[in-house]
C-alpha cells in the first residue's frame, strides 16, 4: 500500500498524543462562564467596527475518542466528551441614509460542558453530565463617517444540567455596554448592581479596511487591550499586546494577568493573507504552577487543527495533551469586501466588470 509506513507512523503519534491527554477537572468546567462571557464581549469589540455590515461565525469541537478529554472527579476518571459549540451573528444596515447612521443587532451563543456521549443538539444528561449555555445579545448604532459607535445588551447564563458532583450554580443575567471613537473603545458589564469588568482597547495599528494606510510605519503601531475584572475574592487586570511584525501577515501577541499570574500567554501567528481567513500559529501558555505548555495550530476555512494551542487551554477547560479538531468558520463584510475577524485588509477578489462592446454600426443606429 502506498504511504503505508507514513500512515502507520502518523497513527502511532496520534495514539501516543491521545494516551497522555490530561483529564479536565470539575473546577475548570465550573469556572468557564466568566471566560466565555469575556470572550464573547471581546468578539463584540472585534466585530463591531465602522462600516462593518455583517459578521458570521460558528465552531464545533470534534473529539472522536471518548478518552481524549476524560473527566476527573472524586469518584475517579470518566471517559466521555468535552464539548463547545458556538455561533455568532452580527448584522447592520443604514437606517438614516441622509445622516449616515447604521443600526445593527447581534446574538452570540455558546453551549459547553461535558457529557458521556458525543452530541450536537441533544445531550445524554447522564450521571456526570454538565451542560450550560451562555448568550450575548444586543443592539448597536454607529456613525461610520466619524468612526463613532455604541452597543448595549444582555448576557444570559443558563444552566441546563449539573450532576451532583458539581458545585451549586444558578441562572444569571448580566448587562453590558460598549462604545468606540476612532481607535479607542471602552466596554463594561454589570451583574445586578455590581460591575464585573471594564475594558479599554487602543487599536493603534492602521488598517486599510477601516480607512487607514495599507503600508508604512502606521501599520506597525501596537494594539493594546487592558481589562479590569471585579473578582469574587480580589480584582485582577489582564493586559494584552498585539504587534504587527511583518506586512500585517506576521503578528505577536502577549498577555499578562496581574497581580498573581504575571506572564500568561504568548503567540506568534502567520496569516498568509492580511484578510486573516488562513492562519498558522505557535503558542505558549503558562499554568498557575509556573509550568509552560507549548503548542500551535493551523486554521483554514471550515477547519482548525491544533495541539496544545493556548486558545484551547484557556477557552476549553484547560485541555491539553491531545489533538483538537474544530469545525469552524468566521467572516465579516463591508459592502462587497470579505475578511476574517479583526483583519487589516479584505480578501483579494480577482474581479473586474466586463465591458460590453456594441456590434459595429449599432451605436450609430441608436443615435
Amino acid at each position: 500500500m502506498i504511504f503505508k509506513r507514513q500512515i502507520a507512523v502518523i497513527a502511532l503519534l496520534l495514539a501516543a498524543a491521545w494516551s497522555v491527554a490530561e483529564p479536565i477537572s470539575i473546577d475548570a468546567i465550573y469556572s468557564a462562564p466568566g471566560i466565555t462571557r469575556d470572550r464573547q464581549l471581546q468578539e463584540v469589540h472585534q466585530a463591531f467596527r465602522p462600516d462593518v455590515q455583517a459578521y458570521i461565525g460558528f465552531g464545533i469541537h470534534y473529539l472522536p475518542l471518548s478518552n481524549q478529554l476524560p473527566l476527573k472527579s472524586p469518584f475517579g476518571v470518566h471517559d466521555g466528551f468535552a464539548f463547545r459549540h458556538h455561533l455568532e451573528l452580527f448584522f447592520a444596515a443604514p437606517a438614516f441614509k441622509e445622516k449616515g447612521i447604521d443600526l445593527g443587532a447581534l446574538w452570540f451563543i455558546e453551549r459547553h460542558g461535558w457529557d458521556s456521549k458525543d452530541f450536537l443538539l441533544f445531550p445524554a444528561y447522564e450521571r456526570f453530565s454538565f451542560v450550560r449555555s451562555i448568550q450575548t445579545a444586543g443592539l448597536a448604532i454607529s456613525y461610520p463617517k466619524y468612526r463613532l459607535g455604541a452597543a448595549a445588551g444582555i448576557q444570559y447564563h443558563n444552566l441546563e444540567r449539573a450532576a451532583f458532583i458539581y458545585p451549586d450554580e444558578s441562572d444569571s443575567l448580566y448587562y453590558w455596554g460598549h462604545a468606540y471613537f476612532g481607535k479607542t473603545a471602552i466596554q463594561t458589564s454589570f451583574h445586578k448592581k455590581d460591575w464585573r469588568h471594564i475594558r479599554i482597547s487602543l487599536d493603534l495599528e492602521s488598517k486599510q479596511l477601516l480607512g487607514g494606510d495599507s503600508t508604512g510605519l502606521k501599520t506597525y503601531f501596537p494594539n493594546f487591550d487592558i481589562s479590569l475584572f471585579n473578582g469574587v475574592e480580589r480584582d485582577s487586570i489582564k493586559v494584552s499586546w498585539e504587534q504587527n511584525l511583518y506586512k500585517q501577515m506576521l503578528y505577536s501577541n502577549v498577555s499578562f494577568l496581574l497581580p498573581d499570574r504575571g506572564f500568561y500567554t504568548a503567540a506568534l501567528r502567520l496569516y498568509p493573507s492580511p484578510s486573516r481567513l488562513f492562519a498558522l500559529e505557535a503558542t505558549m501558555f503558562r499554568k498557575e504552577g509556573g509550568d509552560f505548555i507549548f503548542g500551535g495550530g493551523i486554521e483554514i476555512p471550515f477547519v482548525r487543527l491544533a495541539y496544545n494551542s493556548a486558545s484551547d487551554v484557556e477557552n476549553f477547560f484547560g485541555s491539553h495533551g491531545t489533538f483538537m479538531v474544530e469545525i469552524r468558520f468566521s467572516i465579516s463584510s463591508i459592502r462587497n469586501q470579505f475578511f476574517g475577524l479583526n483583519a487589516a485588509k479584505a480578501l483579494f477578489m480577482d474581479y473586474e466588470p466586463q465591458k460590453t462592446v456594441a456590434p459595429k454600426g449599432q451605436g450609430e443606429a441608436n443615435k
